[in-house]
């Protein structure tokens, strides 16, 4: 269906507190304020992990672990193989994302529906913002290019803008911070300083250009840099372009994503994104690195290919992986095997 954008609106605060509830109705014991600090090793077998805290450093053992650091920390420190962007190291970079208040959103969506020659999306169609309350836009290049032909510098080609639950609340995705080096904390620094800058230039060009944002006010700003891109394992089985674009399909698949490639250019300059058509596997070989017997990955540091990774790393396909790779975790400890031994059918 042209018309099924398939946006799922969340409120982060509520998913934090409902997931909490979850952990201490299933009697998990949760640590929160602690940082990964290091791994406890015997020869390829990772026993345990170190934590640092404001009383000092821990060892926490375990029967398997679950690396969900998104940045592969546990797997690099236990000696796994990675990778780290593309051919010559370039990564996807980074986004500071922030939400403005007072927007009249309904202005918005009509004069988009309204006036498509004018509020051109990129293949969002008109039809669609004429029959939702809740959208987001991609484009609006006609906006842009006359802003930059009147002295605006803004750091990206497309206007990205999501409503938000509550009314006049649109978070925006503009920002975008070349060069950063989501592993190294001088790099991260630098990130966040520039992306803080561009969000004001972009807050002005908004409310200059765009719509329903004549009113708007700045609300929140997002706690960290978005990093899209770090390490990769090296896995089992390395996922590719080819598999999401060919809608692969596998024995061992446990999740099935539909998003596209989405790779914002590491040298800058926008991105490029390709569909499959229809919907692709993930297989679990690509949870499972190389070398550690007892060591689960998940979400966007699994075994891929740069480009491959352009698509699993978002919200969705992270959840399904984090739940597969927990389940994965109990049925090993159960069966007194590794994570890479039991039966995923």
């Amino acid at each position: 269906c042209p018309l099924h954008m398939s946006l799922t609106l969340v409120e982060p605060d509520a998913v934090k507190n409902i997931g909490l509830e979850m952990l201490n109705e299933s009697g998990v014991e949760v640590l929160l304020y602690v940082f990964f600090a290091g791994v406890v090793m015997d020869d390829n077998r990772l026993k345990g992990v170190v934590i640092e805290s404001k009383s000092g450093r821990e060892v926490i053992l375990a029967k398997t672990v679950i690396d969900c650091t998104g940045d592969a920390d546990v797997a690099f420190r236990a000696g796994v193989p990675c990778e780290q962007g593309n051919a010559i190291g370039g990564v996807q970079p980074p986004t500071l994302m922030f939400a403005m208040g007072g927007v009249d959103t309904e202005k918005l969506r009509h004069s988009i529906a309204e006036e498509p020659r004018t509020y051109l999306t990129d293949f969002i169609p008109s039809e669609y913002f004429g029959q939702n309350n809740q959208f987001i836009v991609v484009g609006l290049r006609s906006l842009m290019q006359k802003a930059r032909e009147d002295g605006f510098e803004l750091p990206v080609e497309r206007t990205i803008l999501i409503t938000g639950l509550k009314d006049g609340e649109v978070w925006v995705n503009m920002s975008r911070v070349n060069g950063v080096d989501g592993t190294d904390p001088a790099s991260l620094s630098f990130g966040e300083f520039e992306g803080r800058k561009q969000v004001e230039l972009i807050q002005k060009y908004l409310i200059s250009y765009v719509p329903g944002f004549e009113n708007a006010i700045f609300s929140k700003m997002a706690p960290f840099l978005g990093i899209r891109e770090t390490r990769r394992i090296v896995g089992e089985y390395v996922m590719t372009a080819a598999d999401v674009l060919g809608c692969a399909r596998f024995d061992d698949s446990i999740a099935v994503a539909s998003y596209p490639l989405d790779l914002h250019h590491p040298e800058g300059g926008g991105c490029t994104l390709e569909w499959c058509g229809d919907c692709y596997d993930i297989p679990f070989r690509s949870l499972i690195p190389q070398k550690i017997e007892n060591l689960i990955i998940a979400g966007r540091c699994i075994s891929t290919t740069h480009e491959a990774m352009s698509a699993i790393r978002v919200m969705a396909p992270c959840m399904a992986m984090g739940e597969a790779a927990g389940r994965a975790a109990k049925n090993a400890v159960r069966a007194g095997v590794t994570p890479g031994q039991i039966d995923v059918n």
